[in-house]
């Protein structure tokens, strides 16, 4: 007499075998592409905080000069021009564009205007 659990025995063939890692194979594909998402997110947003920053500190700059003028310069890797020009008595228009390069190669452009109040003309 045979014992009964000798001749039992389950397990996986090879189609559920080959399946199950189809499946495994697409789920890693689409979580690496999250991944790259991700990355690309993560490098907009640095770059757009870094744009950011060079323009609140060229404004700062512009608002504390007694006679600032246009320009452009490089700051961190962001290209920035500025134009200064007077709207009115004691009112100077600012206005800052920035310009840089994400990580796909494409150029971006953010640009502030805004108004300083000041105590000469």
């Amino acid at each position: 007499m045979k014992d009964s659990k000798l001749t039992n025995q389950s397990g996986l063939t090879l189609l559920e075998v080959l399946i199950a890692m189809v499946i495994m194979s697409i789920s890693l594909l689409l979580l690496l592409n999250m991944a790259m998402v991700a990355l690309d997110g993560n490098d907009w947003s640095n770059k757009t905080t870094i744009a950011t920053q060079v323009m609140q500190e060229k404004l700062e700059q512009l608002r504390n000069s007694p006679t600032p003028g246009s320009g452009g310069d490089t700051a961190l890797g962001v290209v920035r021009n500025w134009t200064v020009t007077n709207a009115g008595s004691h009112l100077r228009q600012v206005g800052i564009d920035v310009t840089w390069e994400d990580i796909g190669g494409n150029t971006v452009t953010d640009m502030l205007t805004t108004y300083i109040k000041t105590d000469s003309v």
